[in-house]
């Protein structure tokens, strides 16, 4: 096994270390020398100021491990000497600490701006408690904690699930310094899943420390087949209970909610009742058979 190491010292002026810190933190606060390995040898191309290493290709920096089958590395005259200030991963990449792993085909790592990019197969970032994955990209802001998943993007935490197009994650340290997903937004095609109910809706904002959600535009609840419809609910995920509302707070527009209920009883032609909330128009709520 070769190996180069190139000092990025630079980088402890930018983010003060904190040293209990885990998470992906190659940037951020990170004053140690970055090693890179490969099986297969490394390439250094001075004219392009890049290193090029090939065959289980590592980047080492402190807690944090860049893994690919190829990683260009690109760098630049710092102050203490050649810094590295970008690491392009292809191929089986995983970007991994003592408590959380990231993983994709592709991975571009800005240790100036302290954000990775993930693409293909699909992306993924596990921690101890929480999970992500997305189809398109799945970005992760170092100093900001952040995650942003594009396409089908889903986020898991125990029983407790969330989709939409596009999930923005936030995270706060653990007790050992590790990621804990502290909220969760989603913004198109969202679905809210619970061992009781399904929630869908346009975007949502799902706080993990107070088990609330609000999900907002054309909502619908389905629970034991069930459904409400309306435009606006409050979902308390610990205890179960939902409430739904024709328009958010301080909304305006259609404010009815609507509800189908499936009883369980015998007669088939008895299965269904539909009721209308209050403001609704046309035909009472009836229970019986229409």
């Amino acid at each position: 096994m070769m190996a180069v190491r190139l000092l990025a010292a630079a980088f402890s002026l930018l983010f003060p270390w904190v040293a209990q810190a885990q998470g992906f933190n190659m940037s951020r606060g990170n004053n140690e020398e970055i090693q890179v390995y490969a099986d297969e040898g490394i390439e250094w191309v001075s004219d392009a100021t890049r290193v090029i290493a090939r065959g289980n290709a590592k980047a080492v920096r402190g807690g944090v491990t860049v893994i690919a089958d190829t990683l260009t590395a690109y760098y630049r005259d710092g102050q203490g000497g050649n810094e590295i200030w970008r690491l392009d991963a292809d191929g089986n990449v995983t970007i991994k600490t003592a408590t959380e792993t990231a993983t994709g085909h592709k991975a571009t790592y800005d240790l100036e701006k302290a954000i990775f990019v993930l693409r293909g197969t699909p992306g993924r970032i596990v921690t101890a408690t929480d999970e992500i994955t997305a189809k398109e990209t799945l970005e992760y802001w170092e100093k900001d904690r952040m995650a942003v998943a594009r396409g089908d993007a889903v986020a898991i935490t125990k029983d407790r699930k969330v989709q939409a197009d596009i999930l923005t994650s936030h995270f706060k340290d653990g007790p050992k310094g590790e990621l804990v997903m502290k909220r969760a937004d989603g913004y198109g095609h969202v679905v809210l899943t619970t061992p009781k109910e399904v929630v869908t809706g346009d975007r949502s904002d799902y706080n993990l420390e107070t088990g609330i959600a609000t999900v907002a535009g054309s909502v619908k609840i389905v629970r034991d087949g069930n459904e409400l419809n309306g435009g606006y609910a409050h979902v308390n995920m610990n205890t179960g209970i939902s409430k739904l509302f024709g328009a958010p707070p301080g909304g305006t527009g259609d404010t009815r909610v609507r509800g189908t209920f499936t009883p369980d009883k015998q007669d088939p032609e008895q299965r269904r009742a539909v009721f209308k909330g209050a403001g609704a128009t046309g035909d009472k709520a009836s229970g019986g058979k229409r």
